[in-house]
This record gives structure tokens, C-alpha cells and sequence, in this order.
């Protein structure tokens, strides 16, 4: 009794996380910043998952699509730093 409730409640859960992942990844503005200036000029940022816009004070957008996943910001900070001696396999 106890495991069918728990795979009720797995389950329930599991598929309420793909409506939520369903619901999110076409949503436009995930990350938006916006620099007023101090007389019109108005300008605010925004990202999502394949895209960075830019929308100034006019209503003119500029988009700039990614290329690929390793073009967004931070995924890949670099190469790696060697191992350190004591992780290595032995010879």
C-alpha cells in the first residue's frame, strides 16, 4: 500500500514538473535589466534560453540569436585546471 502511494505521489509530481519545465522554457524574459537615463533615454536588456534583446525608448528591438548552448553566459568558464596529484590514478 505504502509503495503505490508513493509511486501515486512520484508520478503525480514528475509530471507536474514537466508542465512547469513546459510552461518556462518559451517564456521570452527570463532575465531583463533596464538603464534609465536621466533626460529619454531609455533602454532595457532582456534574455532567454536562445536569444538577448535589446528595446530602446522608441520601441526598436535588436536581437542577437546564440549560436549554441556554449555561447551563453557562464556555461563554460574555461579550461579546466589539471587534477590535483593526489586524485590521479597511480601509474
Amino acid at each position: 500500500m505504502a509503495s503505490t502511494a508513493l509511486e501515486i505521489i512520484a508520478f503525480t509530481v514528475s509530471i507536474s514538473g514537466w508542465l512547469l519545465v513546459s510552461s518556462t522554457v518559451p517564456t521570452d524574459y527570463w532575465k531583463v535589466s533596464t538603464n534609465d537615463g536621466t533626460v529619454i533615454t531609455t533602454a532595457t536588456f532582456w534574455a532567454n534560453l536562445w536569444k538577448t534583446c535589446v528595446t530602446d525608448s522608441t520601441g526598436v528591438s535588436n536581437c542577437k540569436d546564440f549560436p549554441s548552448m556554449l555561447a551563453l553566459d557562464g556555461l563554460h568558464p574555461g579550461p579546466l585546471p589539471p587534477d590535483p596529484p593526489s586524485v590521479r590514478p597511480p601509474d
